[in-house]
Protein backbone atom coordinates (compact mmCIF):
# COMPACT_ATOMS: atom_id res chain seq x y z
CA UNK A 1 0.00 0.00 0.00
CA UNK A 2 2.88 2.39 0.64
CA UNK A 3 4.02 2.03 -2.94
CA UNK A 4 0.60 2.98 -4.22
CA UNK A 5 0.48 6.18 -2.10
CA UNK A 6 3.83 7.33 -3.42
CA UNK A 7 2.54 7.39 -7.03
CA UNK A 8 -0.53 9.32 -6.05
CA UNK A 9 1.48 12.06 -4.29
CA UNK A 10 3.53 12.94 -7.42
CA UNK A 11 2.16 16.09 -9.03
CA UNK A 12 4.09 16.02 -12.38
CA UNK A 13 7.16 17.98 -11.21
CA UNK A 14 9.46 15.94 -13.44
CA UNK A 15 7.31 16.70 -16.47
CA UNK A 16 7.23 20.43 -15.77
CA UNK A 17 11.01 20.52 -15.16
CA UNK A 18 11.77 18.67 -18.38
CA UNK A 19 9.44 20.95 -20.39
CA UNK A 20 11.17 24.06 -18.97
CA UNK A 21 14.59 22.62 -19.88
CA UNK A 22 13.32 21.74 -23.37
CA UNK A 23 12.00 25.29 -23.79
CA UNK A 24 15.37 26.76 -22.75
CA UNK A 25 17.21 24.49 -25.21
CA UNK A 26 14.81 25.48 -28.00
CA UNK A 27 15.35 29.19 -27.34
CA UNK A 28 19.15 28.67 -27.35
CA UNK A 29 18.96 26.72 -30.62
CA UNK A 30 16.84 29.34 -32.37
CA UNK A 31 19.17 32.09 -31.12
CA UNK A 32 22.24 30.24 -32.42
CA UNK A 33 20.60 29.74 -35.84
CA UNK A 34 19.68 33.43 -36.02
CA UNK A 35 23.24 34.46 -35.15
CA UNK A 36 24.66 32.10 -37.76
CA UNK A 37 22.35 33.50 -40.44
CA UNK A 38 23.35 37.06 -39.57
CA UNK A 39 27.07 36.19 -39.65
CA UNK A 40 26.65 34.52 -43.03
CA UNK A 41 24.88 37.62 -44.36
CA UNK A 42 27.66 39.88 -43.04
CA UNK A 43 30.35 37.68 -44.59
CA UNK A 44 28.56 37.83 -47.95
CA UNK A 45 28.39 41.63 -47.80
CA UNK A 46 32.06 41.84 -46.90
CA UNK A 47 32.96 39.60 -49.85
CA UNK A 48 30.86 41.79 -52.15
CA UNK A 49 32.65 44.92 -50.90
CA UNK A 50 36.08 43.33 -51.36
CA UNK A 51 35.20 42.35 -54.94
CA UNK A 52 34.07 45.93 -55.70
CA UNK A 53 37.33 47.28 -54.24
CA UNK A 54 39.37 44.90 -56.41
CA UNK A 55 37.37 45.92 -59.48
CA UNK A 56 38.06 49.61 -58.76
CA UNK A 57 41.78 48.77 -58.37
CA UNK A 58 41.67 47.08 -61.77
CA UNK A 59 40.26 50.29 -63.25
CA UNK A 60 43.08 52.32 -61.67
CA UNK A 61 45.73 49.99 -63.10
CA UNK A 62 44.13 50.13 -66.56
CA UNK A 63 44.16 53.96 -66.45
CA UNK A 64 47.83 53.91 -65.36
CA UNK A 65 48.66 51.72 -68.38
CA UNK A 66 46.84 54.20 -70.61
CA UNK A 67 48.88 57.11 -69.22
CA UNK A 68 52.13 55.15 -69.49
CA UNK A 69 51.38 54.52 -73.17
CA UNK A 70 51.24 58.22 -74.07
CA UNK A 71 54.13 59.15 -76.35
CA UNK A 72 53.20 62.81 -76.18
CA UNK A 73 50.76 64.41 -73.76
CA UNK A 74 47.28 64.57 -75.26
CA UNK A 75 45.65 67.94 -74.67
CA UNK A 76 42.80 67.62 -72.17
CA UNK A 77 39.28 68.62 -73.17
CA UNK A 78 36.09 69.30 -71.27
CA UNK A 79 34.46 66.36 -73.07
CA UNK A 80 37.34 63.88 -72.75
CA UNK A 81 37.26 63.46 -76.52
CA UNK A 82 41.06 63.46 -76.78
CA UNK A 83 42.22 60.03 -75.48
CA UNK A 84 39.71 60.25 -72.63
CA UNK A 85 41.67 62.99 -70.84
CA UNK A 86 39.53 65.62 -69.14
CA UNK A 87 40.45 69.11 -68.02
CA UNK A 88 40.90 69.52 -64.29
CA UNK A 89 37.64 69.75 -62.35
CA UNK A 90 35.44 69.23 -65.42
CA UNK A 91 32.89 67.57 -63.19
CA UNK A 92 32.86 70.31 -60.56
CA UNK A 93 33.05 69.09 -56.99
CA UNK A 94 33.99 65.53 -57.84
CA UNK A 95 33.72 64.44 -54.20
CA UNK A 96 29.94 64.56 -54.54
CA UNK A 97 29.56 64.21 -58.32
CA UNK A 98 31.46 60.90 -58.39
CA UNK A 99 28.61 59.23 -56.54
CA UNK A 100 26.19 60.09 -59.35
CA UNK A 101 25.94 56.76 -61.20
CA UNK A 102 24.73 58.39 -64.44
CA UNK A 103 28.11 60.07 -64.99
CA UNK A 104 30.05 56.86 -65.23
CA UNK A 105 28.76 55.11 -68.34
CA UNK A 106 28.48 58.40 -70.24
CA UNK A 107 31.77 60.11 -69.37
CA UNK A 108 34.14 57.38 -68.24
CA UNK A 109 36.29 54.81 -69.99
CA UNK A 110 35.22 51.22 -69.44
CA UNK A 111 37.75 48.54 -68.63
CA UNK A 112 38.19 46.03 -71.45
CA UNK A 113 35.67 45.81 -74.27
CA UNK A 114 32.95 48.44 -74.02
CA UNK A 115 29.50 47.04 -73.39
CA UNK A 116 30.74 43.59 -72.32
CA UNK A 117 31.63 42.38 -68.83
CA UNK A 118 35.31 41.44 -69.09
CA UNK A 119 35.90 40.71 -65.41
CA UNK A 120 34.35 37.57 -64.02
CA UNK A 121 32.43 37.77 -60.77
CA UNK A 122 31.32 41.41 -61.03
CA UNK A 123 27.98 42.94 -61.94
CA UNK A 124 29.66 45.39 -64.33
CA UNK A 125 33.16 46.28 -65.45
CA UNK A 126 35.03 49.11 -63.73
CA UNK A 127 35.03 52.60 -65.23
CA UNK A 128 37.66 55.29 -64.83
CA UNK A 129 38.07 58.99 -65.53
CA UNK A 130 41.47 60.62 -66.11
CA UNK A 131 41.85 64.34 -65.45
CA UNK A 132 44.99 66.31 -66.24
CA UNK A 133 45.73 67.83 -62.89
CA UNK A 134 48.88 69.91 -63.18
CA UNK A 135 52.02 70.44 -65.30
CA UNK A 136 55.33 71.07 -63.58
CA UNK A 137 58.19 72.03 -65.89
CA UNK A 138 61.56 70.31 -65.71
CA UNK A 139 63.22 73.52 -64.61
CA UNK A 140 62.46 77.21 -64.38
CA UNK A 141 63.57 77.97 -67.94
CA UNK A 142 61.10 79.35 -70.44
CA UNK A 143 62.20 76.73 -72.96
CA UNK A 144 61.15 73.86 -70.65
CA UNK A 145 57.79 75.46 -70.11
CA UNK A 146 57.18 76.18 -73.80
CA UNK A 147 58.28 72.74 -75.05
CA UNK A 148 56.38 70.83 -72.40
CA UNK A 149 59.44 69.32 -70.74
CA UNK A 150 58.50 68.16 -67.29
CA UNK A 151 55.87 66.10 -65.52
CA UNK A 152 52.16 66.10 -66.00
CA UNK A 153 50.15 64.95 -63.01
CA UNK A 154 46.93 63.08 -63.67
CA UNK A 155 44.11 62.39 -61.25
CA UNK A 156 42.43 59.04 -61.86
CA UNK A 157 39.06 58.21 -60.38
CA UNK A 158 37.86 54.62 -60.70
CA UNK A 159 34.47 53.08 -59.94
CA UNK A 160 34.20 49.36 -59.26
CA UNK A 161 31.06 47.29 -58.70
CA UNK A 162 30.98 44.01 -56.80
CA UNK A 163 28.92 40.87 -57.21
CA UNK A 164 25.74 42.92 -56.91
CA UNK A 165 25.15 46.47 -58.11
CA UNK A 166 24.69 47.53 -54.47
CA UNK A 167 28.42 47.26 -53.64
CA UNK A 168 30.21 50.22 -55.23
CA UNK A 169 33.73 51.43 -54.49
CA UNK A 170 35.25 54.70 -55.68
CA UNK A 171 39.03 55.04 -55.63
CA UNK A 172 41.14 58.00 -56.59
CA UNK A 173 44.86 58.42 -57.10
CA UNK A 174 47.27 60.93 -58.54
CA UNK A 175 50.06 59.75 -60.82
CA UNK A 176 52.64 61.53 -62.96
CA UNK A 177 54.21 61.00 -66.36
CA UNK A 178 57.46 62.66 -67.40
CA UNK A 179 57.58 63.98 -70.95
CA UNK A 180 60.80 64.74 -72.85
Amino acid sequence: MKLHNRHIRQQGAALITSLVILLILTVLGVSAMSTSSLEEYMAGNLRDKVVSFQAAETGLRDAERTITGFGAPPPPTSTGANSGIYERDTFGDFATTAFDASIWPAAATEYGTAGAVNLSGVAEDPFYIIEEYQFISKDASLQSQMTGQGKIYYRITSRGVGLSPNAVTLLQETTAKRFK
